[in-house]
């Protein structure tokens, strides 16, 4: 079989064509850092990463939300032990109204304060967080938690919701408490304080039976805030190392990704030798066929 020099010319050029191509493929990863340009540059490894960014993708959104909670939970944790110390004070004062040498004018120099505190009370179990939202009304957060429906009458406006809220595959951290657990397990605190106050105000005899009640009802009140204070402290620290196993799973993705993805700059560097010297060949081959003639024979 004869071959003409016109074909040895096209496949010459074919090849060197080709060489081009590949060299300037080279030329891109190199400036993209990246080994594959498309999904057919390596079939297998492109689902590999496409699996690794799905599942770094739901690993960030984990992490978000573990942030967010924890956010919440701080905000929480800082009101609650607010009520704590103010249910401390009036546990305090409550004592004190006791004292059986106290006559109503005592017991009334004591009111002042305690209303105050009463109110400083109200306030914080209708606090809000930085979007305006009530923190302890449950899934009611566009209303207090706790209303003055009546004069004298207070009464919880929320429900007993805990939004739960996924920080890894499979699980899930309450977000929120209520104020339903905090001042109304087993009683209404902030009434009894009312009351109490009401009862300072104008009783005359003996009310060391009142004040009995009325430490039950704080040390109630204040077992409830504690409990609440300890679990948050939990769920705190549970999500702080959610966050940072989520943290070295990202850069354990990242590795992989790399190895899969980028590109090896020695490697490349050295084909892009070998590539340069065959297209140096080939040019020189193909300028040395087209010398070719049977004239130059003869």
């Amino acid at each position: 079989m004869r071959v003409s020099t016109g074909q040895i010319q096209r496949i010459m050029m074919q090849s060197m064509q080709q060489g081009g191509a590949d060299y300037g493929k080279l030329l891109q990863q190199m400036g993209s850092g990246d080994r594959l340009l498309k999904p057919s540059d390596d079939p297998l490894a492109t689902v590999r990463l496409q699996g690794i960014d799905k599942e770094i993708s739901a690993i960030e959104q984990y992490e978000k939300n573990a942030l967010q909670v924890t956010s919440r939970l701080g905000q929480q944790e800082t009101q609650i032990d607010a009520m704590k110390d103010i249910l401390l004070r009036l546990r305090d004062m409550t004592v004190e109204a006791g004292n059986g040498t106290y006559e109503l004018e005592e017991r009334r120099a004591l009111t002042q304060e305690m209303e105050s505190l009463k109110e400083s009370l109200l306030d914080l179990v209708n606090a809000r967080n930085e979007e305006g939202h009530y923190l302890f009304s449950g899934s009611r957060t566009d209303v207090p938690a706790v209303a003055e429906t009546t004069p004298g009458v207070f009464t919880y406006q929320g429900d007993d919701y805990q939004r739960q809220v996924s920080i890894a595959n499979g699980v899930s951290v309450s977000a929120n408490d209520t104020a339903e657990g905090l001042m109304f397990n087993g009683g209404n605190l902030l009434q009894d304080v009312h009351d109490f106050i009401q009862l300072l105000d104008t009783a005359t005899g003996n009310i060391s039976n009142d004040v009995a009640d009325m430490l039950s009802s704080m040390d109630k009140g204040i077992g409830n805030l504690t409990r609440t204070l300890t679990d948050i402290g939990g769920r705190i620290n549970g999500l702080e190392q959610v966050v940072a196993t989520h943290g070295e799973m990202k850069v354990f993705g990242q590795g992989l990704h790399n190895e899969l993805s980028a590109l090896d700059y020695g490697e490349a560097a050295m084909n892009m030798q070998q590539m340069l010297l065959a297209l140096q060949s080939s040019q020189q081959a193909f300028v040395n066929v087209n010398k070719l003639s049977l004239f130059n024979a003869l």
